[in-house]
Formats: C-alpha cells, sequence, structure tokens
C-alpha cells in the first residue's frame, strides 16, 4: 500500500521514514533528467507541488511528523510507530 501524504513534505532521510518510502521505479536518482517523462527531473520519492519541483524534502516538518504517525518503522528503539508501518511505503 502506498500513501501520499499531501503536505509539506517528508524528511525521506529520517531514520524512521527512510525505509518505508515510495521509490519511483522509473527515475533514476541525481541525473538531473525527467526519466519517467511526468514533468518532473529526478522524482525519486514524488514530487514538491507547492516548490514545481522534483524534491519533497520536508521545509515545515509538519508532512514528516504526519508521515511518521502513518508509517513510522516500530520496535526499533527509536522515536515512535506508525499505525501502520508494516506493509507501507510513503509518497
Amino acid at each position: 500500500i502506498t500513501v501520499a501524504v499531501i503536505d509539506t513534505g517528508i524528511d525521506y532521510n529520517h531514520e524512521d521514514l527512510k525505509e518505508q518510502m515510495w521509490v519511483n521505479p522509473l527515475e533514476i536518482p541525481g541525473n538531473g533528467i525527467d526519466d519517467d517523462g511526468n514533468g518532473y527531473v529526478d522524482d525519486v520519492h514524488g514530487a514538491d507541488f507547492a516548490n514545481e519541483d522534483g524534491d519533497p524534502m520536508d521545509d515545515n516538518i509538519h508532512g514528516t511528523h504526519c508521515a511518521g504517525t502513518i508509517a513510522g518503522i516500530g520496535n526499533n528503539g527509536i522515536g515512535v510507530a506508525g499505525v501502520a508501518w508494516r506493509g507501507v511505503r510513503l509518497m
């Protein structure tokens, strides 16, 4: 199941979220090309519609907070466990 967090973005490097992130299979990270032809360059983890680019890194922390509530990895002794931390990918 993929859950799109429509908010301020997601810190996809966060220790409780990085393994939960959806990865665009048609995009080659960091090559500066819109490989999948959707209008967003290097949109590996989704897109940032507020800044109109392919980098959904959170610039406010609210989206990361919401993403953690949804799918933060549980049972690892770090942070919090999301309500659906197994079998969910975050976009």
